[in-house]
């Protein structure tokens, strides 16, 4: 036996020590375990309420009071564990429980298939309606059984679930994401007016949980957790004085509540030695729970949205796809590049109405849109036909309104290259002496374009608590955008796009009734948009719904919408005003923009205009190449313009 008293010390202190670990770790479990019984309980009351509301709706005449009173209550519940059901299973949550009141396509269907919409939301829109017609009392009882199935489907599978302590701190940290993008902006409660009281029951419930996990934690830990639990009670005092909705400042919420929750909840679990999901499985996910703001330009994973890993798209591969966009080479006269119609000095559109065809003969279908933070998105042009950033350059090649040409004439122009030859060989070594193909063309172009990225505005650097000041005009235009003019219900934060949170792995697109001509007399544009776009998503409910794309750096791309319509921010925020093609009196059966006036002051509607200029920011992302690569073979193009003749 070893008589060392020196080792025999370190021995006896190693274990100690790991005996304390494990006993810590074991509090966290049982604190985890503790928060998921109680999750598990309120789930079990849920359906109870779900059920008692399906009763009184199957009455010959239903109480009204009642069931809108019903309904509140299992709201309230659903949103108090609303931070653990989307966490567990985000996709069930919004197809059969808490999803927007739209129909939509079944998933991964290879025919067209409409869905009706299911759960909380359009069952609400019934129970809201003002007279309870027959046809209204029969929707409403069918949504609210098929309402009950699924929350009792749900909570089935509930207690064979496992509960890990990491998964509190990532739940938390989703709940918050959905708070500050969702909940603050009134997403899913489209008729009670209870927004107030929902966003009570959500940040109770976030408050609630992390109480419970935080128990007991000391050191630098508990130290950091009694900072947590100030900044939960902060907001849960100040969500109880709020009155009116539309007067809510999101802004403080978002930069002096959620934001330092956000970042201080992963301080905490890196001080807990917890791991993340992705390090237990690595998967590609769209949003980075490794960032520590919500506005951090690392917040969404470009990559998410690619084929390419972030090794692929380094500095070499981006300078060619530089290159392959600005280079004419590329379409059949030598004169019209991706830069003819995407522009840096422009936000990468071109200022016109619809893009200039090949030979000035007319304009292409649609105006272009901004590629800046265009990756974001598992979705691209108007009609999102094209799944893949990688695969846009096909779709352009071979319309005889752009390029005009095909792939292999533009693999084998760029062959008649020594540069372009020698840089496609140092970027792509692996493919030898056909370092020039489809694969290697499109992920260049792919590479350059994800690069056009930044959430680096005035606005987001405020945010980040980079500044200290920003215009009030600006900060009233936030409030706006994010409640009273609900902007934010489509145009989600960050991206202000129509990726929705908090997992921005699915596009939205919005049928908005837009305008063929600005001024009266209106007529509906008839573009069918995404209707006319994969033929899977042919279907009247997608007829005139284009991609919601974002508003950042929206004040270098007019003019707007798919059709180029209105000149002016101004224009556009009117447009939305008066309700849409609706609203200026236009028949669109299917559209998802509310019908009425949004009722904004004129001092409102120009904050509105002056939010959306302080999202731009183009800073380090405008870069022209100098020169373009020589065509040994056919000297007389030498001379080509850089980004195209027009």
């Amino acid at each position: 036996m070893n008589k060392n008293p020196i080792l025999l010390l370190l021995i006896t202190t190693a274990l100690v020590l790991g005996l304390v670990s494990m006993q810590a770790e074991d509090g966290l479990h049982r604190r985890a375990s503790d928060i998921y019984a109680h999750y598990l309980q309120r789930w079990d009351t849920l359906v109870s309420q779900t059920h008692a509301l399906q009763l009184a709706l199957q009455q010959p005449s239903p109480n009204r009071a009642q069931v809108q009173s019903l309904h509140l209550v299992a709201r309230l519940t659903y949103k108090e564990v609303a931070w653990i059901a989307t966490y567990i299973d985000p996709e069930y949550q919004a197809d059969y429980i808490n999803g927007a009141p739209l129909p939509k396509l079944e998933r991964n269907f290879s025919q067209v298939n409409a869905l009706s919409p299911k759960g909380f939301q359009p069952l609400e829109e019934q129970l809201f309606e003002e007279v309870y017609t027959a046809e209204v009392l029969e929707e409403a009882r069918q949504l609210s059984h098929e309402l009950q199935l699924s929350v009792k489907e749900f909570g089935k599978f509930n207690p064979q679930r496992k509960w890990h302590d990491y998964m509190v701190v990532e739940a938390l940290r989703h709940g918050l994401v959905r708070f500050a993008t969702l909940d603050l902006v009134g997403f899913d409660v489209p008729a009670s007016g209870a927004q107030l009281r929902e966003l009570q029951a959500a940040w109770k419930g976030m408050e609630n949980g992390f109480l419970v996990f935080s128990k007991g934690l000391s050191g630098q830990n508990g130290q950091k957790a009694q900072q947590l639990k100030k900044l939960f009670a902060q907001g849960s005092t100040k969500l109880s004085a709020e009155h009116d909705f539309d007067q809510i400042d999101r802004l403080f919420y978002l930069r002096q509540l959620v934001n330092p929750l956000f970042a201080g909840l992963l301080d905490l679990q890196k001080g807990l030695g917890l791991p993340h999901a992705t390090d237990l499985q690595p998967v590609k996910t769209a949003f980075n729970f490794k960032a520590n703001n919500l506005f951090a330009n690392d917040i969404l994973n470009p990559y998410y949205y690619t084929q390419m890993v972030p090794e692929v798209a380094n500095e070499a591969i981006v300078s060619l796809g530089r290159l392959l966009f600005f280079d004419p080479v590329l379409s059949s006269t030598n004169e019209r590049a991706c830069a003819s119609c995407h522009q840096p000095e422009k936000g990468f559109t071109d200022g016109l109405l619809k893009s200039l065809a090949t030979g000035f003969n007319g304009t292409v279908q649609r105006n272009a849109p901004t590629l800046l933070n265009s990756v974001y998105s598992p979705r691209f042009f108007w009609d999102m036909r094209v799944q893949m950033l990688e695969n846009q350059f096909a779709h352009v090649v071979v319309s005889e309104q752009e390029f005009n040409t095909s792939v292999m004439e533009v693999m084998e122009r760029l062959s008649q290259s020594d540069e372009y030859r020698a840089l496609f060989n140092s970027v792509f070594p692996s493919f030898g002496n056909n370092a020039i193909n489809q694969y290697t063309i499109n992920t260049a172009l792919a590479a350059y374009v994800a690069s056009l990225r930044g959430f680096n505005s005035p606005f987001d650097r405020y945010v980040r608590g980079e500044t200290a000041h920003i215009a009030p005009e600006v900060k009233q235009g936030f409030n706006l955008f994010m409640g009273k003019a609900l902007c934010g219900t489509c145009h989600f934060a960050p991206s202000f796009g129509g990726i929705v949170p908090p997992l921005y792995q699915e596009q939205e697109s919005e049928v908005l009734g837009v305008p063929a001509q600005a001024q009266a007399p209106y007529t509906l544009d008839p573009d069918k948009g995404r209707g006319a776009g994969l033929p899977k998503e042919q279907h009247p409910i997608y007829y005139n719904a284009f991609k919601t794309v974002t508003v950042r750096n929206t004040a270098l791309t007019a003019p707007y919408m798919h059709n180029g319509v209105y000149q002016t921010l101004e224009e556009v925020v009117e447009f939305y005003h008066q309700g849409g093609g609706a609203g200026l009196g236009l028949e669109v059966p299917n559209q998802t923009l509310p019908f009425d006036s949004l009722s904004l002051s004129a001092a409102e509607k120009k904050a509105l205009v002056a939010f959306m200029r302080s999202l731009t920011d183009t800073s380090g992302l405008t870069q022209r190449p100098m020169r373009l690569p020589a065509m040994n073979h056919n000297m007389a193009i030498n001379e080509r313009k850089i980004g195209g003749l027009y």
